[in-house]
């Protein structure tokens, strides 16, 4: 973790500056300070901001805002400003890529406290003096208690009262912080979201299913396409669509890419036939066949909730060939239930099942023939899901075949999508995907 910056004596509190006289080198009256501007642009900055200048309001008729480098501060404190000079660029103030008005854009927004993994309201927020540059000051941490937010809204002479009460101060530290870059349209700022990006999937989803949809977007945008695939999975399945179609359709297919495929194809089943068509255009070829492949199929069916991820072998295949097989695919799925035997490749019968443990434990010249299970429980792509739950419940089996009338294997369902049938619609993100990421 990044040096921490922030000591109770000697932090300072934005909101205590907001609004407090500047003077100039000779103590003459200057203006107000309305915000503070810190650097979000460079690696690192992202951690601990540093000050790059005030933004002061002019005293006077025809008053307005100017820009004061930081350079030109001399002091900074809740009794005011004192600056090295009188001399200021009175050109309006302008900002630029890369600054965040710690006021303006910080007050009172939602950033996540990924500590905490939980969206917070800042406050207030503290700044530090910067350890290794003197003079220099940084953004050290969001303070969200209560009494910072009463403070800055009860008269001044209350605020004694209020801090007696409901002690401000409780911070976190701005390294823990994840602040929101589309809360500041039209400049850009460095934000990486790295610790989200070490955040499990589950609590990712979480957040974003409490946050705007562009909030959302942004986060999905700079995770992998597998983390961000695990965090669509994971939301709600009403969010799902909504969350996708805020992003670009580059990055929307590339995490449909990484999905589930009976996950995919329900997230595009909501959508309209124009925005499903962009996504699945989106898409690598094999993969939006195989959601295509889906689509065809009634949601509420074995067909709708089938995945297209598994394994076949051929019957006369030795234990040894399997096993170099799988080495050598090109993917191979995460879990794999069971190994399923056809009498012939490519597009033959389904004729039994074989599991790893019996791959594993037999004379590798065995064929797949000798050590399969000809008993085959299956289910047809137009099963209702209701079905599909019932032969789950009466077989007691981890996952089952879908074929066609020839018996050719069309996909398989897994026992996790026959619970999301038997347990209430909210409970589905909570499910443990046995046999997915």
């Amino acid at each position: 973790m990044a040096e921490m910056l922030v000591t109770p004596l000697r932090a300072l509190n934005v909101a205590q500056t907001v609004g407090a006289p500047v003077a100039g080198r000779a103590d003459e009256d200057i203006g107000r300070l309305h915000d503070v501007v810190a650097r979000v642009l460079e690696p690192g900055d992202e951690l601990f901001p540093p000050l790059t200048g005030l933004v002061v309001r002019l005293g006077g008729r025809g008053s307005h805002l100017v820009f004061v480098p930081w350079e030109a501060v001399r002091e900074l404190g809740p009794g005011g400003v004192r600056l090295a000079s009188s001399r200021l660029d009175l050109r309006p103030f302008t900002r630029r890529d890369g600054e965040l008005l710690v006021v303006g854009d910080v007050l009172d927004k939602q950033v996540v406290d990924v500590d905490g993994r939980r969206l917070v309201r800042v406050n207030d927020v503290q700044l530090a003096p910067d350890p290794r540059v003197p003079g220099g000051w940084r953004v050290a941490a969001a303070d969200i208690s209560v009494g910072s937010f009463l403070a800055r809204v009860v008269p001044r002479w209350l605020v004694p009262a209020v801090h007696h009460r409901f002690p401000p101060n409780v911070v976190i530290s701005w390294d823990q912080v994840e602040f929101f870059a589309a809360d500041v349209p039209g400049v850009k700022l460095r934000v990486d979201h790295a610790n989200l990006a070490r955040m499990h999937p589950a609590d990712v989803a979480d957040l974003i299913a409490e946050l705007g949809y562009r909030h959302a977007g942004e986060v999905l945008a700079v995770l992998d396409d597998e983390r961000a695939a695990d965090v669509v999975e994971s939301l709600p399945s009403e969010v799902q669509a909504a969350v996708l179609t805020a992003l670009d359709d580059e990055k929307a297919g590339d995490i449909l890419d990484e999905m589930e495929k009976d996950i995919a194809a329900d997230i595009l089943a909501d959508l309209s036939q124009d925005e499903a068509r962009d996504l699945l255009d989106a898409m690598e070829p094999a993969e939006a066949a195989d959601v295509t492949r889906l689509l065809a199929h009634g949601r509420d069916t074995a067909g709708g909730l089938m995945s297209t991820e598994y394994v076949t072998i051929p019957a006369n295949a030795t234990i040894r060939n399997a096993i170099k097989r799988l080495r050598a695919a090109d993917s191979v799925p995460d879990e794999i239930p069971y190994l399923y035997v056809v009498d012939r490749e490519p597009d033959g019968r389904l004729v039994g099942t074989v599991t790893l443990r019996n791959l594993l434990i037999s004379v590798p010249r065995t064929t797949m023939a000798e050590i399969m299970s000809p008993d085959l429980i299956v289910l047809t792509p137009e099963m209702t899901r209701e079905e599909v739950a019932e032969e789950f419940t009466h077989y007691d089996l981890v996952a089952m075949p879908v074929v066609d009338a020839d018996m050719r294997l069309l996909g398989i369902v897994t026992i996790d999508d026959a619970i999301d049938v038997l347990l209430p619609k909210g409970w589905h993100p909570r499910i443990p995907r046995v046999f997915h990421r």
